[in-house]
């Protein structure tokens, strides 16, 4: 788990899916959704009871850029600007994870070209039709370990 209260969400945690690396060290083997800081392949440290991530040991150069699409949306509109997000992506051959079916976080590891996504991100914010920012925008800060 990461901790999400130094982001602004008092009491709430983030799952992430690790991939133990040695006897202390953890891989990040997801794309993070709401904890910053922190990409996919990265080096954690967890707490004594290992249920909590609690420092960042090594990043792996990913980065983790996150859209929303935002809720003035029709569903139909929202189906189509999803399906033109997932064929992006994959133009670029980039991975991602859907949280529900409005927010996306993709993948970019060292030397990606997102030209194709990003063309399309960025006409989409234009028209205010979704929100995005990078997961990198702040540090990974851990916070009380509950």
């Amino acid at each position: 788990m990461a901790n999400l209260e130094p982001y602004g969400f008092p009491s709430s945690l983030e799952q992430l899916w690790l991939t133990s690396r040695g006897e202390d060290t953890f891989e990040v083997a997801c794309i993070p959704f709401r904890v910053y800081g922190l990409a996919l392949g990265d080096r954690v440290g967890l707490d004594p009871a290992g249920q909590q991530v609690t420092e960042l040991l090594e990043k792996s150069g990913h980065r983790v850029f996150r859209v929303l699409l935002l809720p003035t949306l029709s569903d139909n509109e929202a189906t189509q600007l999803h399906g033109a997000i997932d064929d992006a992506t994959a133009r670029c051959r980039l991975i991602s994870e859907w949280s529900g079916d409005r927010h996306i976080a993709i993948d970019l590891p060292p030397g990606s070209n997102i030209d194709i996504v990003w063309a399309l991100i960025k006409d989409a914010a234009d028209d205010g039709r979704i929100a995005w920012e990078w997961g990198d925008v702040e540090q990974f800060q851990a916070g009380d370990v509950k």
